[in-house]
């Protein structure tokens, strides 16, 4: 019962009259409904939590539901949001569907239009979710891709350098050894670069 309930698509409503709850929330039942009363608290629990729709009302007792829209848009873009208002202002219908909205429907819009509303944009944000996840897998795809390269450059940069560590290493002894024999610092850099190859083809022979 409790995977059942997690697994419900979430709706944040946005709305401050009561009576309206209680209608909305029985006929859409099937979806976990969250309330927030006001402006901020909406604001509040979009930031906090993940929806996969908003309703809101577009005039609030501490803002407009125009305003809100935008704020959510700035870090949620593509979760659908759905205005469901008594305000019936031409302008601001027009711009909350120009600018962040998929749908504005006007108060005493039948509560039948707001399911179907509700219903339609779930299934099209699942249509889009599905073409979204392909591209994150892709994309993780391509990442991996890099990281390994990475790895590989990483642990052949790592290996040529603790080489070039080992072959410093080694020339100091010779050098040292060579010098403490009598010999001079410049003989000792002429004959080295050949000693050395001579050496470690030697080595590799025997190997």
């Amino acid at each position: 019962m409790t995977n059942l309930h997690r697994d419900r698509k979430r709706i944040l409503f946005v709305e401050d009259h009561e009576d309206t709850w209680e209608v909305v929330a029985f006929h859409l039942r099937e979806y976990q409904l969250t309330i927030a009363r006001n402006f901020n608290e909406g604001l509040h629990l979009a930031r906090q939590r993940y929806f996969d729709l908003y309703i809101l009302d577009n005039w609030l007792p501490d803002g407009s539901g125009i305003e809100l829209c935008h704020l959510i848009r700035k870090f949620d873009p593509n979760t659908p949001i759905l205005f469901y208002s008594a305000t019936d202002n031409e302008h601001d219908m027009e711009e909350a569907l120009r600018t962040c909205a998929q749908v504005y429907l006007v108060k005493p819009t039948g509560i039948d239009e707001l399911e179907r509303c509700v219903t339609r944009l779930m299934s099209v944000a699942g249509k889009r979710n599905s073409e979204a996840w392909q591209a994150e897998v892709k994309a993780i795809r391509e990442e991996l891709a890099v990281q390994r390269l990475e790895n590989v450059e990483l642990k052949a940069n790592a290996k040529e350098k603790h080489l070039r560590s080992k072959d410093k290493l080694m020339r100091l002894k010779a050098e040292k050894a060579f010098l403490e024999a009598g010999g001079t610092r410049g003989d000792f850099a002429r004959r080295w670069p050949s000693v050395f190859v001579e050496e470690v083809l030697r080595r590799r022979a025997g190997e």
